[in-house]
């Protein structure tokens, strides 16, 4: 009954379904019901249709979400893994357990080949030692039978899968970029489904760890949202936030501090407009909040936003950190590399005393330091910031 029921789904309804399970974080379901709905879209309209572009966002998005949680499951975590929201806590938890399963059955599979690969080879080499030297051929030398080759392809492959989620993610959303592209020459709606799409580009630039690129895709993101939003509007406090962080990793420590003062000042004037009743009856983005959401209250957002402005100055503090830190380790190198010079040209028996700096330039151990211990935090405001 199942698969009738999912075979009779239209791809609106598959749709709605892959937002709902993407809402809750059930990154498996999604991806396969907004899959279904892709496929059956490109089917009926063609692959490159105005008409397939929001399904491609979402199910670029779900895509990134299952890399995400297979990433942060398999312990190699990457930026924007961890919770979203704390409200979500309980939901996360429950597809945390789900997806630790699920992974943990997957990993059984390799190491149980790789068990039975070291079985075969030993018998191998035992059987090969046991025969006369002289019968000895290409054929006899131990190694790998087919099946252990195809068993060694398979695990391959499922290390591989991570990656692949990510790749696809990011096909998909380019395609949809393609599309939207097109579509926004004529204004309307597309124009915030473009901003959303260069959004999720430059998340999954952060998760491949190509900062730069995160930049770009996300700045042009933040040109698109400046036309359509409020200046005061949320979604622009993200970007900005998430802008900050891309920086960030890329030890752009200047550019860093200002999005993330960017993203605290905006916060700050949502605040002000919130707790103003003559602004706050007229506002466009309190209606809307109210009338799709029976649990939003402003008192609610304004708690919420306040929560989020101490964890974006922690940023800015540890961005003028790193600043500081790296000039002074960058004065320590110069004055070190001028005192040994001198050194070996006055008295070249004690140079061997002279013990170098690190270079100054190396600093990725700070910022993975630091990105291990906060990176939850990081996802949590980011998400929070666009509720």
């Amino acid at each position: 009954m199942a698969d009738v029921e999912e075979v009779t789904q239209t791809p609106s309804e598959l749709l709605a379904s892959g937002r709902r399970n993407l809402a809750v974080r059930d990154y498996n379901a999604a991806t396969e019901a907004l899959a279904k709905a892709c496929e059956l879209l490109a089917k009926e309209h063609g692959d490159t249709a105005d008409q397939c572009a929001e399904a491609y966002l979402w199910y670029g998005k779900a895509l990134l979400g299952l890399s995400r949680e297979e990433s942060g499951v398999l312990g190699d975590g990457m930026p924007g893994t961890g919770n979203a929201d704390g409200e979500e806590d309980d939901d996360n938890e429950e597809n945390g357990e789900n997806g630790e399963e699920e992974n943990g059955e997957a990993e059984a599979e390799p190491v149980k080949a790789e068990a039975d690969d070291g079985v075969k080879k030993s018998e191998a080499e035992s059987t090969t030692k046991d025969e006369p030297a002289s019968s000895s051929t290409a054929d006899d030398q131990p190694g790998p039978s087919n099946g252990e080759a195809a068993d060694e392809s398979m695990a391959d492959l499922e290390n591989e899968d991570d990656v692949d989620n990510l790749q696809l993610a990011w096909e998909m959303l380019d395609l949809a970029r393609s599309i939207l592209r097109r579509r926004a020459e004529g204004g309307g709606a597309a124009r915030a489904q473009l901003a959303d799409v260069y959004l999720a580009l430059g998340e999954v630039a952060l998760e491949s760890e190509t900062y730069d690129k995160a930049v770009v895709d996300m700045q042009s993101c933040l040109e698109i949202q400046k036309e359509l939003y409020n200046s005061d509007d949320r979604r622009i406090a993200e970007t900005h936030y998430q802008i900050g962080l891309a920086n960030s990793l890329a030890s752009n420590f200047e550019d860093a501090i200002t999005h993330f003062k960017n993203a605290a000042n905006i916060l700050e004037t949502r605040i002000k407009t919130l707790e103003n009743p003559a602004t706050v009856k007229d506002d466009a983005t309190v209606k809307k909040h109210s009338t799709a959401d029976p649990f939003y209250s402003v008192e609610g957002e304004i708690k919420e936003l306040k929560e989020l402005l101490p964890e974006i100055q922690e940023k800015i503090q540890d961005m003028m950190d790193y600043k500081t830190e790296t000039k002074k380790r960058l004065t320590e190198t110069l004055f070190s590399s001028n005192g040994e010079s001198s050194h070996l040209n006055g008295a070249g028996s004690s140079s061997s005393e002279a013990k170098p700096k690190p270079a100054a330039s190396d600093i990725s151990h700070l910022i993975k330091r630091k990105r291990k211990s906060s990176e939850g935090d990081e996802a949590s405001s980011a998400k929070r910031a666009n509720t």
